[in-house]
């Protein structure tokens, strides 16, 4: 049995924007852990509709998938039959979204869409959940009866539909975690900007109690009223009288905003209203009535709620929110609550507020559809949520594309460690670099792929068009782009997260239709790629290997963000064993790495000679035009030095857990050899000593942790005082404390995006 749907279909009446209801907060908690699509009423009908044969779909910023589909005919004009099969067509719309059973559609009102067997296929659940008095629509009950579940709002709603379905769960409105934390900065901007004020938040219709509100602001001038949220037409009376609240010299109107801005109004309100029709006081409904989500909206910002009609909480009556009998009774509790008599207690209420968040709720119904198997072991939960925060998502169906200056088949870089940290949380594509273009890729479109043992696929392409220097390189990036999204859109992935560590190709993430884009600079590029400023400019973020290099982006991006080398659990294991071949005694100088001329072979050089009775070996492949370089190589005068080819990956842990220091010596003309290295965190992460020269990333690090020096001498200096003296006791714990910071688990979750 699936233990938890592939995707979620959420069925509303109410469109995607940026007025929320209950079902717009379901959808952006199920989005960070599940692929949701909010799919809402088709638009008012018009001719072009007829040749609609497919949904389109667009992701939001919550990582939710909103879709648009179109009815090809208008609907009111069908006989029931016709219309049957209308709505069979737009199933089909639907289903094309995600070609797989074990879907769970999550409907807010008895959509006619998901009566069709078109999107029951096998595996398939139905929740309804009720948050609006349906009663009177002819397919409500039959509705209830088919679903797997029935979610009901308040008791009334639990008692009516336990009668149609024996699957029936009482779940109230729930709460955002992110509702729950202040933000002192931007509620003291609104308090500044209006004093001591009330907040309205709700849609301005014809339920709207517009007398009662002119009433409270003509005997409070000194109270103002915020008012928030969406207007609606009215018929000519009613709208004189919203004309005539807005009018009100302490009355202001500030659109329809955000959740995200929302709670800071709200927050530094004195008080939340709700304003409708006076009913009278219950505790229990006695009919089919509206539960409003508003009154613990307030209640999460600690802003007391005094309302018309009743929230059908009884333990929070009286303790955050007040109910008023008439218009005097109101403006009566508002001016006890600015009096400071009426406050809320703030032990019920959290109490309250945390049985009731979105994480809790949904889990209960989660548990419901998907029960876990009696076997299960105590402690392991059947569905994993994660915890509400306020990062961006990226969508649960997104892969993370990422664009590589250095092929998958070779040395491992922090490209090609990211990627494989980034494999627990997402599919991993890794795009090669092309190869030098030939007359014979003009017809080579295909895009090939091959899957590494690490689960990570590599894609690589041929350029269509020769780049002529970089003159052709925007033509040739679009031609690229359109066949990698095509090939992955023919995999059934639609929005990848993009991630490039190359600034020299595809330079526009929006070819690729991302979600989110990243360039993470992990080289001093001096921005010699003509590209390197355009891409900053294009993604949503940058990440910068070292601190030094991030003041250059911020002109370009308002989200520059340090994320150094990082290292894996392997690097930090305590007994990676010990290494397969060692033609050196233990303790030994280590240096793992590509041999080429960025390195200073003098100090190299001068380090051999001068401690001859210290074993040297350095693993990885050579590159070396440099003259005293090649003399090292070629003649090997020093006895004490052994060269070694390149070794696996996965097997440099264990020689350096066997050595007795790192070091690694780079010419300072070179930019990129002034700034960070992937080998100091790995010899950190194994406690080892470590001797290097200059690194911006580390030269606020004071020895013995890592031993950096200026300048040559100071270098052999520090050399000589280590072999003299030894390791301090405590430096190799602050090594690994320090390496365990950039830890890739600890990294990846203090990205700015959550995955």
């Amino acid at each position: 049995m699936q233990r938890s749907p592939r995707a979620i279909f959420l069925f509303s009446l109410e469109p995607w924007g940026d007025m929320w209801y209950s079902k717009h907060h379901y959808a952006a908690f199920l989005a960070k852990s599940f692929p949701v699509y909010f799919i809402s009423l088709p638009d008012r009908w018009r001719w072009t509709d007829l040749f609609s044969m497919s949904a389109r779909v667009r992701t939001v910023k919550e990582g939710v998938h909103v879709v648009e589909y179109r009815n090809n005919l208008p609907l009111r004009l069908l006989p029931a039959p016709l219309e049957r099969l209308m709505n069979r067509l737009n199933a089909w719309k639907l289903r094309r979204l995600v070609p797989s059973s074990d879907l769970l559609l999550w409907c807010f009102h008895p959509a006619a869409v998901v009566e069709s067997a078109v999107l029951r296929r096998p595996g398939t659940k139905v929740v309804y959940h009720v948050v609006d008095p349906y009663q009177g629509l002819s397919n409500d009950s039959s509705f209830a009866r088919s679903s797997d579940m029935v979610a009901a709002i308040n008791p009334w709603y639990l008692q009516y539909y336990s009668r149609l379905n024996d699957t029936c769960l009482l779940i109230p409105h729930g709460v955002r975690a992110e509702d729950r934390t202040p933000r002192p900065a931007q509620v003291s901007y609104y308090q500044e900007q209006w004093g001591t004020y009330a907040i309205m938040a709700a849609g301005l219709n014809y339920r709207t109690n517009y007398a009662l509100l002119i009433d409270l602001a003509q005997k409070r001038p000194d109270l103002r009223l915020i008012i928030a949220g969406e207007l609606f037409a009215m018929d000519p009376e009613q709208q004189a009288r919203r004309d005539t609240l807005f009018a009100q010299p302490n009355v202001t109107y500030v659109g329809v905003k955000h959740p995200d801005a929302l709670r800071d109004i709200i927050r530094g309100a004195a008080m939340g209203l709700v304003t409708y029709d006076f009913e009278p006081t219950r505790s229990v409904p006695e009919t089919g009535e509206g539960t409003p989500l508003k009154v613990i909206t307030y209640l999460a910002q600690g802003c007391p709620a005094i309302t018309t009609i009743n929230s059908y909480v009884p333990v929070l009556d009286g303790h955050g929110i007040f109910k008023a009998e008439d218009t005097d009774h109101f403006v009566q509790l508002v001016g006890e609550v600015l009096a400071g008599r009426l406050t809320t207690d703030q032990v019920i209420v959290e109490r309250y507020l945390d049985s009731v968040d979105y994480e809790r709720l949904t889990n209960r119904i989660l548990e419901r559809m998907y029960p876990a198997p009696v076997e299960e072991t105590a402690g392991e939960e059947a569905l994993r949520q994660p915890i509400a925060e306020e990062r961006p998502i990226v969508p649960a169906d997104s892969v993370i594309l990422i664009i590589s200056n250095e092929g998958w088949d070779g040395p491992r870089y922090s490209k090609h460690r990211f990627a494989m940290a980034l494999t627990r949380h997402r599919r991993v594509f890794f795009i090669d670099p092309a190869p030098q273009w030939r007359p014979r890729h003009l017809f080579q479109w295909r895009i090939g792929s091959h899957r590494t043992p690490e689960g990570i696929t590599v894609l690589n392409y041929r350029n269509t068009i020769p780049l002529l220097g970089g003159a052709l390189g925007s033509i040739n990036d679009r031609l690229v782009s359109f066949r990698i999204r095509r090939y992955l859109q023919r995999s059934g992935i639609p929005w990848p997260l993009f991630w490039s560590f190359d600034p020299s190709r595809l330079l526009s993430p929006r070819q690729l239709g991302a979600v989110r884009a990243v360039y993470h600079c992990a080289d001093d590029h001096t921005f010699r790629w003509k590209g390197e400023k355009a891409l900053a400019r294009n993604c949503d973020h940058v990440f910068c290997i070292a601190r030094d290099l991030m003041p250059r982006f911020l002109p370009l991006n308002s989200s520059v963000h340090h994320v150094p080398h990082g290292i894996s659990a392997r690097d930090l294991s305590t007994d990676p064993g010990p290494p397969p071949s060692l033609p050196v005694k233990p303790g030994f100088g280590l240096y793992i790495g590509n041999v080429n001329d960025r390195h200073d072979f003098v100090i190299w050089e001068r380090l051999f000679a001068g401690h001859p009775e210290v074993d040297f070996l350095i693993i990885g492949p050579e590159y070396v035009t440099d003259p005293v370089g090649r003399r090292l190589i070629d003649q090997r005068p020093y006895p004490n030095v052994t060269f070694h080819p390149p070794v696996p990956y996965e097997q440099l842990v264990s020689y350096i857990a066997a050595s007795g220091f790192g070091f690694l010596f780079l010419k300072p003309e070179h930019p990129a050899n002034r700034i960070s290295s992937q080998k100091v965190i790995q010899f950190l992460a194994q406690g080892k000593p470590f001797f290097c020269s200059w690194l911006s990333e580390y030269a606020d690090v004071q020895g013995p942790t890592i031993h950096v020096s200026n300048d040559m001498d100071g270098t052999l200096a520090l050399f000589r005082e280590f072999l003299h003296h030894g390791d301090p006791p405590d430096a190799a714990a602050a090594r690994i404390r320090l390496a365990r910071e950039q830890y890739y688990p600890n990294m990846i979750r203090g990205l700015p995006f959550r995955l």
